[in-house]
């Protein structure tokens, strides 16, 4: 794995970092987590991107390579895609805010650490993904943005006017949600 340090221009922002986490098939770089580094970076926020070099973990440990980032790290914000979701019991523990990118809900230990993790807590999914508990993300009493018919990728399939729109509406409410 490596860990990338983006800032502001001229130097470091000072304070705690926020840390972007990839999914097992979806890098740093692809649209919707570039979107959400691209608003943090414009809010002058220091962000640590982690990319994979090798084999992404496997899932059950994700947990404990997160709890290891986040002691080494010690970032003020959280933000997941998928495979790395299932670390949203660790942050919940933690107290940690977060943005959690098309969260596994379907597994019960993540489904309930959402309804337990900070206050300052945004789960983004789609209705289309397998993946998605939209019932359990919304009685979890944390921000929710969702997108009617939208996968796995926040993406409409056949659909590009529909996927940029939505991407345009993520990023407005992560402006949103950093604002506040």
């Amino acid at each position: 794995m490596r860990i990338v340090e983006e800032g502001p221009p001229g130097g470091v922002a000072p304070g705690a970092p926020a840390l972007v986490l990839p999914g097992r098939g979806y890098d740093v770089d692809q649209p919707v987590l570039r979107g959400v580094r691209d608003e943090l970076l414009a809010t002058g926020r220091r962000v640590l991107s982690l990319s994979w070099t090798e084999v992404p973990p496997r899932p059950e440990d994700v947990p404990a390579l997160v709890r290891f980032l986040l002691d080494d790290l010690r970032p003020c914000l959280v933000v997941a895609k998928s495979l790395t979701t299932l670390a949203l019991p660790v942050a919940a523990d933690r107290g940690l805010s977060g943005i959690w990118l098309t969260p596994l809900l379907d597994r019960p230990d993540v489904g309930l650490a959402a309804a337990r993790s900070h206050p300052r807590t945004l789960l983004v999914g789609g209705t289309a993904d397998p993946y998605w508990n939209r019932t359990l993300a919304h009685e979890s009493d944390r921000e929710v943005l969702e997108f009617e018919g939208a996968d796995h990728s926040l993406e409409h399939p056949g659909d590009p006017a529909r996927t940029a729109d939505a991407l345009g509406r993520l990023r407005v409410r992560v402006r949103e949600f950093l604002a506040d």
